[in-house]
């Protein structure tokens, strides 16, 4: 009898914990469901600049946070694949026939019991660089750029859209200064015109539409409305900039070569497990200094470097083109209401030279280093004096 009383109180003290537990949790759940549907602001419109959207999109578009995770994960308490990220971005070949300059060659390697010095003086130094590299350390070091990659690919989305949203108020405003017409009234004798008024109205509510869809979506939140602050942090136009140096290699696609040619050391540590990835390559590029032999190593296929390059050539030409072209035209128009049909013909004109500008620029963007050192100064910095 005794026991049975006692598994009762037992049974009921389990109860209440489960209970008790129950309802912490879902408190706990209920606040965060209830926090999050603050943050996402249903009903009103959200308003934030620039630098706080740029901040707002690292916790809250879910390839950054995973990317970031993954460049955390790559990098910290691992100071020896800190070493190898960085040392292969200094040893980007300026060319496909160019052999790497020996004073980036190895720069301060740390191995468990070894520290590289950190300049190659001679080819006879080379028995210095530490062969207990893992493999596991150069796959962390691609983990790393391509981590470093996305998170510049969501962060150039995000200063697109801000690009874009701009252009887009800008536009709905000037349509919206002329008054409310009457297609009917005797006192406006051109109905083409304001049929044509409320079709471009149209035509930019709709792109608004579609440009917050895509807010929503990077920010992961069902946003009423949203409304960018134009500030000094955004990333640079290059309007002011004429004919910069595109062949400054460390400057322009350098994470994206950095990225290939880490794959390609990767696969030479598998097949030379004993030694440093790349040091055979090393080695072999350093003779043919000291020899003056006219053989070079190529490091990436001819025809990759060749698109990469076009790929920036001709988008910066693009993007000066259609720079060019709306600047004749925002000269001729003016921001005073619409009077006519040949004023919506080129508010329309301008407005898709402005958006090609944007969708130029972004390419532009991930492949200059410049934008994500001191974006501020770069407009002061890219032209030839």
């Amino acid at each position: 009898m005794l026991l049975a009383s006692c598994m009762l109180v037992l049974i009921g003290c389990v109860d209440r914990q489960i209970t008790s537990s129950m309802v912490q949790t879902a408190s706990v759940e209920g606040r965060r469901y209830a926090k999050e549907v603050d943050a996402q602001s249903p009903f009103e419109t959200v308003e934030m600049p620039w630098i706080e959207a740029g901040e707002l999109i690292k916790e809250r578009n879910p390839s950054f946070v995973a990317a970031s995770r993954s460049f955390s994960e790559a990098l910290v308490g691992k100071p020896l694949v800190s070493e190898l990220t960085r040392e292969v971005k200094n040893t980007v070949t300026e060319s496909v026939s160019s052999m790497l300059d020996i004073d980036t060659l190895v720069s301060s390697l740390k191995a468990p019991s070894i520290e590289i010095p950190k300049r190659l003086a001679s080819i006879s130094r080379l028995k210095d660089v530490s062969h207990e590299v893992k493999q596991g350390a150069w796959e962390d070091a691609g983990q790393s750029v391509d981590a470093e990659l996305e998170m510049r690919k969501v962060e150039v989305q995000l200063h697109r859209l801000m690009r874009t949203g701009k252009l887009i108020d800008r536009e709905i405003a000037i349509a919206l200064r002329t008054p409310k017409l009457d297609p009917d009234s005797e006192t406006n004798p051109d109905p083409k015109f304001v049929g044509a008024l409320a079709g471009w109205r149209a035509s930019l509510k709709k792109e608004r539409a579609t440009w917050l869809t895509e807010v929503r979506n990077l920010f992961d939140a069902e946003y009423h409305d949203v409304h960018f602050i134009p500030d000094d942090s955004g990333l640079p136009t290059y309007r002011d900039a004429a004919n910069p140096d595109l062949g400054k290699w460390r400057r322009w696609c350098h994470l994206r070569r950095s990225k290939e040619l880490i794959g390609k050391l990767t696969l030479s540590h598998k097949e030379s497990k004993p030694t440093l990835p790349g040091t055979a390559f090393v080695a072999k590029s350093l003779k043919q200094m000291v020899n003056q032999n006219s053989e070079s190593t190529i490091v990436r296929k001819t025809d990759s470097v060749r698109q990469e390059v076009r790929t920036l050539i001709q988008s910066w030409r693009n993007m000066k083109e259609t720079q060019e072209q709306a600047e004749l035209l925002e000269e001729s128009s003016s921001d005073l209401p619409i009077q006519n049909q040949a004023e919506i013909k080129a508010r329309q004109k301008i407005f898709q030279l402005r958006k090609a500008e944007i969708k130029y620029v972004s390419v532009v963007w991930l492949l200059d280093e410049d934008c994500w050192r001191t974006p501020e100064a770069v407009n002061n910095t890219l032209t030839k004096k």
